[in-house]
């Protein structure tokens, strides 16, 4: 009986997955990696298909850095549930108070806020998953630079390599 006890609470245990809080650069690694992934899996013969994984390498860097610029980033690991974004935007110097945040899509593929994984077997769904965590990255760890919270550079530059990237997927199952 006391047997049975302790395996039924070690498997209660087991179950209850605890997802440890990542921090913004391992989600941006991450990202990239399904970046590359889909691209190699869906656009294999598209002759730009390198330099699309080098153009979203070189976006991510560059998140990075201003993510590392004080001015910039905002990560608080106390922050439930990723860290992100300032819940007091408008208390650093020079800074416009930003917009509310929406709602999170697809609350299913994310943990931590993270994107842990992208449908695979519909890959404009993949793509759009994908391009939504960068873009969610942005608005959570560097809405703060002027670049952002001004013209939305990440977001409007997600929403254009959705469109380019989808209709080259779309061409090539034609």
């Amino acid at each position: 009986m006391k047997v049975s006890a302790i395996i039924l609470a070690t498997v209660a245990n087991g179950q209850e997955k605890k997802v440890p809080p990542r921090h913004p650069e391992q989600r941006l690694n991450r990202l990239n990696q399904f970046s590359a992934e889909w691209l190699n899996d869906n656009l294999p013969n598209l002759p730009s298909k390198d330099s699309w994984i080098r153009k979203f390498e070189t976006n991510a860097s560059r998140m990075l850095n201003a993510f590392n610029r004080p001015e910039c980033g905002f990560y608080d690991s106390g922050l439930l549930p990723h860290g992100g974004p300032d819940p007091n935007p408008g208390l650093k110097p020079n800074l416009a108070p930003r917009r509310a945040r929406r709602s999170d899509d697809d609350e299913e593929d994310y943990e931590e806020g993270m994107l842990v994984r992208y449908n695979k077997n519909q890959p404009m769904t993949g793509i759009k998953q994908i391009t939504t965590g960068y873009r969610k990255w942005a608005e959570r760890y560097i809405n703060e630079c002027y670049g952002q919270r001004k013209y939305k550079f990440q977001v409007n530059r997600m929403k254009a390599w959705f469109q380019i990237l989808g209709q080259h997927y779309v061409e090539t199952q034609n």
